[in-house]
């Protein structure tokens, strides 16, 4: 009797463990670490500013309830760029607002062309992958043998942003990539946005940021990447 017992519970926990176990294998996340640096010529000087940052892609299997995963959130902290008295560039996590001709271009780009998860595969020449279906997997895999910087095509940034001057001083706005000059002043250009992969850990929040930015943030994701739950 005790014997049939405990058989029957062990069927129940065997079923149980078997269940996790399938689980884990087929839903799961794949980490792509890369460090962001953006530079800015600013009169005769060449201004920086890097951040690390973590997309996580997740995968999940044709047969589920869901379909094929197609989720991605990115941790870590916008690159910044300190201007000094002309204040700071970001590179946001936002999607960028794109201007007719912006938007024209973007055919040559698979995925919303502006997301921060479709850089790594910008930056490295993936545009041919479907990274939202099937293949995601196998993309991601690819992704990961590549090495060395990148310069990201600039029609494929988020958003680049600064706060506002004026009555409002911690409103974002948008900066158009092809013409900084515009909100920063004569002599100001963005040169070069590059992307490497890496292994060097997510970068802390820019020392460069102001005070009342460090105390209360900013919502998630604009200038800070969803939680990594």
């Amino acid at each position: 009797m005790k014997g049939c017992l405990l058989f029957a519970l062990g069927i129940p926990a065997g079923l149980l463990i078997l269940a996790v176990v399938v689980f884990r294998l087929n839903f799961y996340d794949v980490h792509v670490r890369y460090r962001l640096t953006v530079e800015v010529q600013d009169g005769d000087q060449l201004k920086t500013g890097s951040s690390v940052v973590e997309a996580l892609y997740d995968i999940q299997p044709t047969w589920s309830w869901s379909g094929p995963g197609n989720y991605t959130r990115v941790v870590g902290y916008a690159p910044t760029v300190d201007l000094g008295d002309k204040g700071l560039l970001f590179l946001s996590f936002s999607n960028a607002t794109p201007t007719p001709e912006e938007r024209a271009r973007w055919s040559v780009y698979f995925c919303g062309a502006d997301s921060m998860y479709c850089l790594p595969f910008e930056a490295y020449g993936q545009r041919d992958v479907r990274t939202h279906y099937y293949d995601r997997e196998a993309s991601l895999k690819t992704l990961l043998r590549q090495s060395g910087p990148r310069d990201v095509p600039f029609v494929a940034l988020p958003k680049l942003a600064r706060f506002r001057n004026g009555d409002d001083p911690r409103l974002l706005v948008h900066v158009s990539p092809d013409n900084l000059a515009a909100t920063f002043g004569p002599g100001v250009e963005l040169k070069r946005v590059v992307l490497q992969l890496t292994d060097d850990p997510v970068s802390p929040m820019p020392e460069t940021w102001p005070q009342w930015l460090k105390q209360a943030g900013q919502e998630e994701g604009t200038l800070k990447g969803y939680r990594e739950d």
